[in-house]
């Protein structure tokens, strides 16, 4: 019979530490998904072209390509709630506008960690191209700097900007013109389309 208490008092106490951690998660995800919708881009694709001119280790280059942008449907987040999701992708079919690609060889390090570096240049988001700063944010481009992703020997890795001066002198890159398809104009229902 004490066996038969135990066992209930256990699964009882497992439910309530499980509602209790649970409870807060599920009322959150309940409240987004109860939340309208926001409002639907009429246009939902567009293609930017742009021109890249830079030069490295004196040598001048131009990158052509056009940026594609498009709906990718409804997300949502604790933080902002429900919101528009966009993707985009160059038509090239590159994952983005490389500048110089270092690989190690081997794994080993390039530095004392870094096995990997990638220095691109970011040609912006999605949603600015498609004119969605419903949600007040706005955007500036990098140019003339640039970005960097590192991968490590421990797995981890980074990504951020290299100011021009330290791309030029690191790096002897230098951004010489950036030339790019401005935003459309784009209007926002309820209506679905």
């Amino acid at each position: 019979m004490n066996y038969k208490v135990v066992l209930i008092a256990s699964i009882s106490i497992f439910i309530i530490i499980l509602i209790i951690v649970t409870l807060p998660w599920t009322l959150l995800f309940i409240g987004l998904k109860l939340q309208p919708n926001p409002e639907i881009p009429e246009i939902k694709y567009g293609e930017f072209p742009f021109r890249l001119t830079y030069s490295i280790n004196g040598v001048t280059k131009v990158i052509e390509d056009t940026l594609i942008c498009e709906y990718d449907g409804i997300g949502m987040n604790e933080g902002i709630g429900k919101y528009i999701k966009w993707k985009s992708h160059l038509a090239s079919g590159k994952n983005n506008i490389l500048l110089l690609n270092v690989d190690s060889p081997q794994g080993i390090a390039l530095d004392e960690t870094t096995i990997k570096q990638e220095i691109y240049f970011d040609p912006g988001p999605a949603w600015y191209y498609m004119n969605d700063t419903r949600l007040g944010s706005e955007y500036k481009h990098i140019y003339p700097d640039a970005s960097f992703k590192e991968e490590y020997q421990d797995g981890r890795s980074a990504e951020g900007i290299i100011e021009k001066d330290e791309l030029l002198e690191k790096y002897n890159i230098k951004l010489i013109g950036w030339e790019y398809t401005q935003p459309i104009i784009n209007n926002f229902s309820t209506t679905k389309k």
